[in-house]
């Protein structure tokens, strides 16, 4: 049976996916925020015989103008190397054709390493001229190109461009994409002025997450008629 590969850094990204769109008609790989291990996942979904792939989740800003909770549309992915991915025209002009309020089309860039001050974030977006970073699209969407398949990324905007990572969230991810609740407040504790930090980000966070879950129903409507799945 045809599906669509959904990759995410994060189990929370998953589970907004698997609780917004028929699960029966997506494969969901969730890589730890780790290209090489999204670009290994994706390239099971394409061998696996995957319509598509599609990267999905939450995504550091990286425009002055865009806020928490806006939702971007990846035309083309920019990866730490300088290799650059197109999305598929044809997605791209379907989401085009039913577009959620307020959402905007726009180059992400993957990093491969954390992006964890607003000073680089400005770096990025004046160096490359991408309005948002994330660590797992651009391995998607090389697995995607090798394999000849469509590819899309839909991200929603978790930390502004203005706002720094806290050192306690640097290490908050774990290989499985969970969230190491504990190692994360056991670093605050032993500096609690990050807390304020942790708390804007975790708002930042729960903004993103609920646009997705928003979003997400209506856009896979779309792509699921576009593979006749």
């Amino acid at each position: 049976m045809s599906f669509i590969g959904v990759i995410c850094g994060l189990k929370s990204e998953a589970d907004a996916v698997s609780s917004s769109v028929d699960a029966s008609k997506i494969r969901v790989g969730v890589s730890g925020a780790d290209a090489a291990r999204a670009e290994e996942i994706a390239r099971g979904f394409c061998n696996d015989g995957a319509s598509a792939i599609i990267s999905v989740g939450v995504s550091g800003g990286l425009d002055p103008a865009l806020k928490s909770g806006d939702l971007i549309i990846g035309e083309t992915i920019i990866a730490d190397d300088g290799s650059v991915y197109g999305a598929d025209t044809y997605l791209l002009s379907v989401i085009r054709e039913d577009m959620p309020v307020g959402a905007k089309f726009a180059s992400l860039f993957g990093a491969d390493e954390i992006i964890d001050s607003a000073a680089k974030k400005s770096a990025l977006f004046h160096n490359h001229g991408c309005a948002a970073v994330d660590m797992e699209s651009h391995g998607a969407a090389r697995a995607a190109a090798r394999a000849g398949a469509p590819f899309i990324a839909i991200r929603a905007i978790a930390d502004p461009a203005d706002r720094a990572l806290p050192k306690a969230a640097l290490e908050a991810v774990a290989p499985d994409g969970s969230t190491q609740v504990f190692k994360t407040l056991g670093a605050a504790l032993r500096d609690p002025k990050q807390f304020p930090e942790l708390i804007k980000l975790g708002g930042d966070s729960a903004a993103a997450t609920k646009t997705l879950r928003r979003s997400l129903g209506p856009l896979f409507a779309r792509l699921f008629l576009c593979f006749d799945l």
